[in-house]
């Protein structure tokens, strides 16, 4: 009895084996198909990578002036404008033979959301956050007799600089003002037009040792403040 039950069984099993291997083949069931694929990934080289080393010599230094609070700073326009501007600037730094450094600057009262608000604009070399108007990046490059700027935000500035080691020593010397591009119009204009950054000049004198920047006898120049 037992060994009849598992006979009917196994012909049970050949006919729904058989039966289904016809309807599959008349196409009278769906058969699922599996369809893999993966999302390209973005080139490595569309958005700028911190170099994580120190270099002496002259370098370019690109500074974005930004605050989570201006209507301004959180445009695409600007976003994207920032991004592009960061690899445009480093390669004519690669192309020129000097280094290239990124700074981000958030004129945030709030240094923890200045530092949420610059990540949304890329990677940088180097953060300011806090402190409004008067942290130490907005000091540097807008409230400075050497470098003045417009008090508004967003902007980028792009100066030279060189980087001196010496005696256990470390210095930046020779700040130039090469470009300053202020509102997301402007910074948009620049970066369709390559980020164009004049070539570099040596500040050093005659002997090789000391450097001179040049006078600015501007005075500190206004805008609409983000």
């Amino acid at each position: 009895m037992k060994l009849r039950r598992l006979r009917m069984r196994d012909l049970a099993l050949g006919i729904l084996l058989l039966s289904g291997i016809a309807i599959g083949s008349l196409g009278l069931i769906p058969t699922p198909r599996v369809d893999l694929r993966w999302e390209a990934r973005r080139d490595s080289e569309e958005e700028y990578r911190p170099g994580l080393r120190l270099r002496e010599g002259r370098e370019l230094l690109l500074v974005a002036i930004l605050s989570s609070r201006c209507y301004w700073s959180n445009v695409p326009e600007t976003i994207e404008g920032v991004k592009a501007a960061k690899l445009l600037v480093a390669r004519q730094a690669e192309e020129r033979g000097v280094g290239f450094a990124a700074m981000g600057v958030a004129r945030d009262m709030v240094a923890a959301a200045g530092i949420v608000h610059l990540e949304r604009h890329g990677p940088f070399d180097e953060v300011v956050a806090g402190r409004s108007w008067i942290s130490s990046g907005v000091l540097q490059f807008i409230y400075n007799d050497e470098l003045p700027g417009w008090a508004g935000t967003p902007q980028i500035v792009v100066v030279e600089q060189i980087v001196t080691f010496e005696a256990g020593s470390r210095r930046i010397e020779g700040r130039r003002e090469l470009v300053r591009k202020l509102g997301p119009n402007e910074i948009a204009e620049w970066v369709a037009a390559g980020a164009p950054v004049e070539p570099v000049r040596d500040y050093r004198d005659s002997v090789g040792s000391a450097f001179n920047p040049p006078s600015y006898g501007m005075p500190v120049r206004s805008s609409l403040q983000g």
